[in-house]
Formats: structure tokens, sequence, C-alpha cells
């Protein structure tokens, strides 16, 4: 592997197996259940129900999170915005991937899952979802893999950047000789 590459060989890897998982998973839903199985069907045809509470649909989402901008054609935007974004990141990678521990593999589950859903976009009209959980009193939007990726990866960083920001606060207060602020 080249010298360059070596650093973050961490991120590669979780970014190579979240978009991995996203696509088979993906193409097990499309091969087997048919589309549009959100609701309950009496001829079969309705979704897998493993637990109560999870089940298992094949459903299409043309818009961006929670079916938001589905009535009109926004893919060529959500790719535009998705691709801008991982310029960024790649931008800054050096800040966001090596000096935040824990950073590659935060942000290699952001870019896996934001690849596993720009690849649906580009190369079909929709976004394949498949996950439909079942809350007490609401019942949360399908998602996909990719989904999960991206909002577990957003998710750590920002837990992992407030950690690491506490523990530079403490340690700043601690060569002031001050007590650490609450909460480091």
């Amino acid at each position: 592997m080249g010298s360059r590459l070596r650093p973050y060989l961490t991120f590669w890897v979780v970014v190579a197996t979240s978009l991995a998982t996203d696509l088979w998973t993906k193409a097990l839903v499309v091969r087997h259940l048919p589309f549009n199985t959100y609701f309950a069907e009496a001829d079969g045809a309705g979704p897998l129900q493993p637990l109560p509470w999870l089940w298992i649909v094949h459903v299409g989402n043309k818009g961006a999170a929670w079916g938001l901008g589905s009535t009109h054609d926004v893919r060529p935007f959500l790719v535009l915005l998705a691709l801008g974004v991982l310029f960024l990141v790649w931008r800054w990678r050096q800040a966001l991937l090596r000096e935040l521990r824990g950073g590659q593999l935060a942000f290699g589950l952001f870019v896996g899952g934001t690849l596993g859903n720009v690849r649906d976009r580009v190369f079909g009209d929709h976004v394949v979802d498949f996950l439909d959980v079942h809350l007490p009193y609401y019942r949360f939007p399908a998602f996909n893999v990719a989904d999960a990726c991206i909002c577990v990866g957003v998710g750590l960083y920002l837990w992992l950047s407030y950690r690491q920001d506490a523990e530079r606060r403490a340690a700043l207060a601690s060569h002031a000789g001050e007590e650490s602020p609450p909460g480091a």
C-alpha cells in the first residue's frame, strides 16, 4: 500500500466495509422483496417481520432524509451536495481523520454511507430503503445501511469532538493551576 494512504488504513477499511454491506443488503432486498412492501398485505407480499418492532420492507426514496423533496427530482442536487461534502472531508482529512482519535472510524462510516446512497441516486431513480423500525406510538421512516452509517458516523464524530474538547479544556486548566471545569 502506498505510503500516503497507509496513515488512513482504518478509514479506507471502514469505507469499503460499510459501502459493501450497504450494496449487499440493498441487492438482497431488491432480489427477494417486491417493491413497495411497506404495508402488510393479505396475499403474503408484505414486509418481513423478524421482530415485532423491526420490519424489512422494500421502498424507494427519491428525496433526502425522511423523503424531503421526494415530489421533485432533487437527485442532481443531492448528488452534488454529497460530492461537495466528500470533497471537503478529503480536503480537511488531516485534521478530521488523524488529529481526532476515532476520527477515521467516524468519517469512514460517513463516507461509506454517503457513497452508498450516491450510487443509488446516480444508477437508479431512487435510494433503496428497507429497515422499518416501529417505536411505541411512532413508525420511524424506512432507512438503509448507508443511512445508519451516516448517522452513526456523524454522531460518533460529534461525541468524539466534544470529548476531545473537554479533555483539552481540562488539560489547559490543570496547566494553569485551576480546577478542572465541570464535566471534563
